[in-house]
């Protein structure tokens, strides 16, 4: 009796099931290494404990990443890259600078909300020195592009300030925003996030957009009620009469 490994056809479908299973090893690396950082943070995580976990050996992880900043980056750049890609479009729809920055600031905040831990990788724990001219580089670049688009096309219109600084106003938002998720979402607490991020744009854009015109002033008030009183007068002094 031949033995199940001896079968017709066995011989060639372990090696189509083991290359099928290559094809997939970057993405479960990503996996496993996403699943650390978020556990245990980017410094608490080694290529060992990312390899034992995608159930490769370590020498394999290094086969498609060279360091762990590299693969760090790579899973930054799998979380980013829909997000960024979903707002972009989103904002194509929006003309009105209060929504267009409304919306930004709903989605940073709920992204915030919803994987906390890779936001404090990013801002704490990113090396910055390896950052610049990456992929995540361009798509966090991308991202904060949409402020100042925004606000420069707001000035083009001339519904925003001429002197506005849209980098500046860039800055502000984001700086914002990021102080509003560390007293929130990254300890945990409850946060409405619309009506915040509605309620902080609207604070901000106080210092950005142009004024409403203000009312037409009445013609010669003094004048006009100067009239009335002459002609009350004279009505006085004819029933008088």
């Amino acid at each position: 009796m031949r033995s199940p490994a001896m079968k017709p056809g066995n011989a060639e479908a372990e090696p189509l099931a083991w290359r099928r299973r290559k094809d997939f090893r970057p993405q479960e690396i990503l996996s496993a290494a996403r699943q650390l950082i978020e556990e245990e943070g980017a410094k608490a995580t080694s290529m060992a404990k990312i390899a034992k976990l995608a159930g490769v050996s370590e020498a394999t992880v290094y086969k498609y990443y060279d360091n762990k900043q590299e693969l760090v980056n790579h899973v930054l750049t799998d979380w980013a890259t829909p997000f960024v890609e979903r707002l972009t479009g989103e904002l194509q729809h929006i003309a009105d600078l209060r929504t267009q920055l409304t919306l930004i600031a709903v989605r940073f905040l709920r992204s915030m909300e919803e994987t906390p831990k890779l936001h404090r990788v990013f801002y704490q724990e990113l090396r910055w020195s390896d950052y610049r001219g990456t992929t995540l580089h361009a798509q966090n670049h991308t991202f904060a592009q949409t402020v100042v688009d925004a606000v420069e096309r707001a000035k083009g219109q001339g519904k925003a300030r001429a002197d506005v600084d849209p980098v500046m106003i860039r800055d502000m938002l984001f700086g914002g925003l990021e102080h509003i998720a560390m007293r929130t979402s990254f300890i945990g607490r409850p946060l409405d996030i619309d009506a915040e991020a509605t309620r902080f744009v609207d604070v901000l854009l106080g210092g950005v957009l142009m004024a409403p015109a203000a009312p037409a002033p009445i013609p010669d008030v003094d004048r006009l009620a100067g009239l009335v009183d002459r002609m009350e007068t004279l009505l006085d002094a004819r029933k008088e009469g």
